[in-house]
């Protein structure tokens, strides 16, 4: 479901869960952590045990470089990190003080429109790409090819969910995790695997247009081993993610059936 954060009866829709999954989408001068305290107690009041929140790796700051671990200090530098790292810091006061078991989940980007173009809905950019790839045989990246995205297949996301979900509640608890993939790359290489794919599919070369960009190199590793010790293991198939992808994307194509 979804929640208007300024309405006073946001919570009339909440009823009795095990569970509640908070997805805030967070917006450049809408920041204010005092929801989450409020919303962390009234979902204590109707009978929800876990509170699992989906943060960012953005709170660790920029430039991201060496091995991310959990144990890195925080250090945003932007809002988006900094709003996320305060939702972080209310969910930790108030969880063990209502007895929830609070877990924080510092995700890889694995959806969102092309950074440097802020006027679209947020949309996967993988979809966004294998679409210009299908439908113009061009692919057009608005944001630098170094960009750093880690493509964490849907089927990796929903094992690691469904094993924190299901797992046994510890009152309290409060855990903070990293969430990704095993293949972090550029939003400029994973282009030109689409490309290469869509090349095979058409027969014609698809060509790719990108500002320029000194470097196309990763700097960081997201090391999400805490999580895989309590998922445990699950594929990480790029090729495969990029065939739903296309799948996605020629189902809603009425050239493409």
């Amino acid at each position: 479901m979804t929640l208007d954060l300024a309405r006073q009866d946001l919570d009339d829709q909440v009823g009795p869960c095990d569970t509640a999954i908070l997805c805030p989408w967070v917006l450049e001068g809408e920041a204010s952590s005092d929801w989450v305290t409020a919303m962390a107690s009234r979902l204590k009041q109707l009978g929800v045990g876990s509170v699992l929140y989906f943060s960012s790796m953005w709170v660790y700051g920029e430039p991201l470089t060496g091995t991310l671990t959990e144990r890195n200090t925080p250090q945003p530098t932007n809002f988006y990190g900094a709003s996320h790292l305060a939702n972080e810091l209310a969910l930790t006061d108030s969880g063990p003080t209502l007895d929830l078991d609070v877990c924080i989940l510092r995700m890889s980007n694995l959806i969102g429109s092309d950074p440097l173009h802020r006027h679209r809905s947020k949309i996967s950019f993988a979809h966004e790409m294998a679409a210009m790839a299908i439908n113009d045989q061009r692919i057009m990246l608005r944001s630098s090819p170094s960009t750093p995205r880690d493509l964490l297949a849907r089927s990796r996301l929903h094992h690691d969910i469904d094993a924190l979900v299901e797992r046994s509640p510890n009152p309290g608890r409060v855990e903070i995790l990293n969430a990704g993939g095993d293949q972090t790359t550029t939003v400029g290489a994973f282009a030109r695997r689409i490309a290469k794919v869509a090349t095979e599919y058409h027969g014609q070369i698809v060509s790719i247009e990108h500002p320029e960009d000194p470097s196309d190199q990763m700097t960081f590793v997201l090391d999400s081993q805490k999580l895989r010790s309590i998922a445990g293991p699950c594929p990480n198939d790029l090729d495969r993610e990029i065939s739903m992808v296309f799948n996605d994307v020629r189902s809603t194509t009425s050239d493409h059936p």
